[in-house]
């Protein structure tokens, strides 16, 4: 269970993303979590397998750990995936389409006095055209108060937590990473080894869940191999969602021409058939000594000059002589 006191430990619960213009107007603590009829439970988040068409009734939890009483609203809302992998939900205000939509949760507000626990029914109707694969979303709790800004104003912030919700639909499941927009580039040093720049976006695209293991490394033409630095695993990325990584392979020998490749390993937090294929892309880039090329152009330019300053140069001619008639 997460519990979270302050507006940016509440945003981290879920991985929101929200400015703070102003401090949260007071300690209220609240949390959310999966739940039986009658108390909570010990799942970290809700997960369900249904078909189209199938209705799923269950219950979440939503907990007030403070002395004071709070009003909190309670809803449903689709998830997807920050720039940086992150997991989020739609802003309040922003009506879902996906799971948060077929979720409905029996009362929207709950009122809860200090120290208490409310049991809260949902159901969970799976449209009977949703598509095959994993649909994602959770199950809010919000809190909003008044707070004061930099310029001394009153303005309304939003606490809230949540509890996750996967959901996969039966049908053809097509798990599936792909690698895009791969870039790679050589900056050499005046001698020696230089360093390759290498970028690339890993989309899923397919119709669930996947993360990943990621290893760069680059060639030379004649074979030889450095491998770059021990990268993080790729987060869960939703279907559709995409994350751009970015790295350099340190001590690459300047070797005319460089090769930069990538290799992932699809990993699905949940059991799937068929299993996601590995992805492999690559990048060919000229790998070129240029601070060495240009001091050499300068010396040889320099001998150039000095060679030609010292190059004899040829007599003047002397005057003929006047020839006088006899």
């Amino acid at each position: 269970m997460i519990w979270r006191r302050a507006l940016v430990l509440a945003v981290l619960a879920l991985g929101l993303a929200v400015p703070q213009p102003a401090q949260a107007a007071g300690p209220t603590t609240f949390g959310v979590r999966p739940a039986t009829a009658q108390a909570p439970d010990t799942r970290n988040n809700f997960s369900y397998s249904a078909t189209p068409g199938a209705v799923v009734k269950d219950h979440v939890a939503v907990s007030n750990v403070a002395e004071e009483p709070v009003t909190l609203r309670v809803y449903a809302s689709d998830a997807f995936n920050t720039p940086d992998g992150g997991f989020d939900l739609l802003a309040a205000g922003k009506d879902p389409v996906d799971v948060g939509r077929w979720s409905k949760v029996d009362k929207n507000e709950v009122v809860l006095p200090g120290r208490t626990t409310a049991i809260v029914p949902f159901t969970l109707t799976v449209p009977t055209n949703a598509t095959p694969g994993d649909h994602t979303g959770g199950i809010v709790a919000s809190l909003t108060t008044e707070a004061t800004n930099a310029e001394g104003q009153k303005v309304a912030v939003e606490q809230r937590v949540g509890a996750r919700v996967y959901l996969r639909v039966s049908g053809d499941l097509r798990p599936g990473l792909a690698v895009e927009d791969f870039t790679a580039s050589y900056s050499g040093s005046l001698f020696g080894l230089g360093t390759t720049a290498v970028g690339y976006t890993v989309r899923n695209t397919g119709n669930v869940r996947l993360g990943g293991r990621q290893q760069v490394r680059v060639e030379t033409p004649w074979g030889s191999v450095t491998d770059g630095p021990a990268l993080p695993d790729l987060p869960e990325l939703l279907p559709g969602s995409t994350r751009r990584v970015e790295t350099a392979v340190d001590g690459v020998l300047p070797a005319g021409w460089v090769t930069a490749r990538v290799h992932v390993d699809p990993v699905a937090p949940q059991a799937v058939e068929p299993a996601p294929a590995a992805v492999d892309a690559s990048a060919t880039t000229a790998a070129v000594p240029w601070p060495l090329v240009a001091l050499l152009l300068l010396v040889a330019a320099f001998l150039v000059h000095r060679r030609l300053r010292r190059k004899p140069t040829a007599p003047e001619p002397l005057p003929e002589a006047e020839h006088v008639p006899a």
